[in-house]
Parts: structure tokens; C-alpha cells; sequence
């Protein structure tokens, strides 16, 4: 099982190896594989929401990052308000703190299979118990249409905030948000089979909604 390690932008120096790590992870999916736009001179992928308003949650293996979110309160200016509101032409472009965008969710491709406890499914319950804690409503955002399928079979109730569109290089996409609850995170440690929390923190644990922090004791 992954450990969980949560960290808000401006605590990634307590994760300076990992964050190295994850950005040239996320050059190597986004520009190398799905060719989003031209690689960069030095192999890192970041883009302009990576700020004080991000809470990020790595997917450690052994001490190497293989799995990833970041999440955002959609108060804040996010990828769909910014990038994709023409994606929210049923439902408009939410505008709540207790909402959470999430994004910049990969998995190592050699890790990419593996069923029904597979690591993505292992990040998907550290992204819904670490949003429940925070008193987040909803989770989601733009998404490949791929996802919906695996919501409903974690039983998941998302609701859509408009059609599907193309985009290049991720194909077919919808906004979607999820609900947060009890009931949600229940599933999904059914279907992983544990109810061990994979939650980590270094130092002060960062706070989703409010920007605050608490102390944090392991």
C-alpha cells in the first residue's frame, strides 16, 4: 500500500526530493506522452496553479513517488474556472471553498494495471478520506471520461456540470465532481480491503479549506 503524503505549496521544501520527483514525473505524462505542449529545456512540468492555494498528496512506494493529486478550493482560481468553464454550460462554474478541484492525478506506468486494489484506486481513497476530514461537499473536476466508469464501480455518486468535449491529447472530457462523505470513503476501503488510513504529514498538517494549520502528531 502507497503512504499518502499530504503538503501544501508552501511546505513542498519538506518534500524537496519528492517534489523534484513529481515534476518530472508529471513532464514525462503530460509533454513526453500526451504531448500537451513543447517539452521543457529542463524536463518539469508545473504550470500556473501550482501556488499557495494547492494542497498536494503524493503516492509514496518505498521512497519514490508513483501516484499523485492536487487539490484546490474552488474559490480559488482553478483549471475549470480559468481553462475550462465553457466545460459547465449546465450547471456553471462552481465557486464554493467546500469544493475541491482536483487534478494532476498520474500513476507510473509500469503501476498502471492492477485491478480492483490497483494505486490508483489507493490514491482515490486517500484523496476522499483527507477531504472528508477537511469538510470538503464535493471533489472533482476536469476529467477523461475513462473516470466516470470507475467512480461508479467505487460507488461514487458524481454529478456531471455539463457534456463531454475533446480535448487534445486527453480525448473525450467531462467536469464532474463527487460527493464527499462517509458513505464514499466505506466503499472504497471495501473494495481495498482495509481500513488503514495511508495519510502521511511532515511538520504542521495543512488545511484544505481555511489556509490555516494544525499541529499534526503521527
Amino acid at each position: 500500500m502507497i503512504e499518502a503524503h499530504v503538503f501544501s505549496y508552501g511546505q513542498r521544501h519538506l518534500y524537496a526530493d519528492e517534489w523534484e520527483q513529481w515534476l518530472r514525473l508529471r513532464h514525462q505524462v503530460y509533454i513526453e506522452e500526451k504531448r500537451w505542449h513543447e517539452p521543457n529545456a529542463d524536463g518539469r512540468e508545473t504550470d500556473q496553479f501550482d501556488n499557495d492555494a494547492a494542497t498536494y498528496i503524493l503516492g509514496l512506494l518505498d521512497g519514490r513517488v508513483v501516484t499523485s493529486a492536487r487539490l484546490i478550493p474552488c474559490n480559488r482560481p482553478t483549471l475549470v474556472s480559468d481553462v475550462f468553464p465553457h466545460f459547465c454550460e449546465r450547471a456553471g462554474v462552481p465557486d464554493r471553498p467546500d469544493w475541491i478541484e482536483w487534478t494532476r492525478t498520474l500513476t507510473v506506468p509500469e503501476l498502471r494495471s492492477g485491478g480492483r486494489q490497483s494505486i490508483l484506486t489507493q490514491l482515490c481513497a486517500a484523496v476522499m478520506e483527507y477531504c472528508l476530514q477537511e469538510g470538503a461537499a464535493k471533489v472533482g473536476g476536469i476529467q477523461e471520461l475513462f473516470f466516470l466508469p470507475k467512480w461508479k464501480h467505487l460507488g461514487w455518486k458524481t454529478t456531471p456540470l455539463g457534456l463531454p468535449q475533446e480535448i487534445e491529447g486527453s480525448g473525450e472530457c467531462v467536469v464532474a465532481f463527487i460527493d464527499v462523505n462517509e458513505t464514499a470513503l466505506g466503499n472504497i476501503r471495501t473494495v481495498l480491503g482495509t481500513g488503514r488510513s495511508p495519510l502521511r504529514h511532515r511538520g504542521e498538517r495543512p488545511r484544505l479549506i481555511d489556509g490555516d494549520r494544525v499541529e499534526f502528531t503521527q
